[in-house]
């Protein structure tokens, strides 16, 4: 097939090109709805994760070349940078969140109180009580849900220092490294007819929460927490939505 420049015009015209800006991030279920539905607005930068297959090398004949053998899967420690509150309340919920999963001594209180803690410095924490869900959400050039990814067991193993200098006034940045067990992904894809419905969900001690994706409506998340239920955010394409969530809303 000879080469031709319309086609590669046509190939991107029908399927677009996916813009790295188009993304956010919601963490489920770590105590404070609040600052997490806030925090979708400040990561500011972050990867999609990937996966690495392990293998073994093998032969299947005496004689030739060596196969390798998937034997298992990897996932490398994803970053995520965030735009920081005047009063560093994001660095606070992450300082806590570790302190959920190794007492750092952050928050040990001090003089006389500091003896009668100090049993409790740094002790582990049980894996169940701080492993969260991270849910990445990608979007086309119209707001389109076109794909989300889920962190499973995920939770940040790296608070990186935070660069402070007289000479300039930008804004300050946190980046933290988090580990997980796994990830799942549902794919939207914008050249099929809208069908289905895709979403995540978080089931643990503290509730129940997740995201779901209604063709032609829009994009909900909310959770129930604790006797509480609540939405947490909402990206509709139609304007009934708004009016139904303020139904549910008046509900709890």
């Amino acid at each position: 097939m000879p080469f031709s420049a319309n086609d590669i015009t046509a190939n991107f015209s029908k399927t677009g090109v996916a813009k790295s800006s188009h993304f956010d991030i919601y963490i489920h279920g770590n105590g404070d709805g609040q600052i997490e539905r806030d925090m979708q607005y400040r990561a500011e930068a972050t990867e999609l994760p990937g996966r690495s297959i392990t293998t073994l090398e093998h032969s299947f004949n005496n004689y030739g070349p060596i196969n390798k053998i998937a034997y298992g899967q990897a996932y490398a420690d994803l970053s995520v940078s965030f735009i920081l509150s005047e009063d560093l309340r994001e660095k606070e919920y992450f300082e806590m969140w570790q302190d959920q999963m190794v007492n750092t001594g952050a928050f040990n209180p001090s003089g006389v109180e500091r003896e009668r803690s100090a049993m409790n410095s740094y002790n582990v924490k049980y894996f169940d009580n701080y492993a969260r869900t991270i849910v990445i959400r990608q979007y086309g050039a119209a707001g389109n849900l076109r794909s989300i990814h889920t962190l499973n067991e995920a939770y940040p193993i790296i608070i990186n220092p935070i660069s402070m200098s007289w000479g300039e006034e930008s804004f300050a940045r946190m980046n933290v490294t988090f580990a997980y067990r796994n990830y799942q992904c549902i794919f939207n894809k914008s050249d099929q007819p809208e069908r289905g419905m895709g979403g995540s969900v978080r089931i643990d001690r503290d509730g129940v929460a997740g995201s779901v994706s209604i063709p032609r409506l829009g994009n909900i998340a909310g959770s129930f927490e604790k006797g509480k239920a609540k939405i947490d955010s909402v990206n509709a394409q139609i304007g009934k939505v708004k009016s139904r969530v303020a139904v549910i809303r008046s509900l709890f």
